[in-house]
């Protein structure tokens, strides 16, 4: 129906319950493997290498950037998390942030932080 409301086209309940804990599963998963991270970056046991071998360099050098570049990515995927968990409070979630149509329930399972339909999201990477 073309003239359904954002709310009316809203995902089941059920799926919507499911879907919140395990975002919140997932969003107190990654929350503690960017703090892993993170502490190993700030180890400073890498600066005590009495090695001179560029080799040896290298390699340490990109693990630190790895590790950072790891909980940098963590870190967004969690910010994501907590906006979906807003939407779901917002009771706006499940609604395409671009055109305004429901994201189908396979979508939502599939990538529960998800804001955009599987249209919006085609056109976007056409676009990169």
């Amino acid at each position: 129906m073309a003239n359904e409301t954002p709310t009316a086209r809203r995902p089941p309940k059920r799926l919507v319950t499911a879907l919140r804990s395990r975002l919140e599963t997932e969003r107190a998963e990654l929350s503690a493997q960017a703090s892993e991270l993170e502490a190993d970056f700030a180890d400073q046991s890498w600066r005590d290498s009495r090695c001179d071998d560029d080799a040896e360099t290298g390699s340490a050098t990109f693990e630190r950037e790895r590790t950072m570049s790891l909980a940098r990515n963590a870190r967004q995927v969690v910010a994501d998390i907590e906006r979906a968990l807003d939407r779901i409070a917002a009771g706006t979630y499940g609604v395409c942030v671009s055109c305004g149509s429901p994201i189908a329930a396979e979508r939502l399972e599939a990538v529960p932080q998800t804001v955009h339909c599987v249209d919006c999201r085609r056109q976007a990477e056409r676009l990169r």
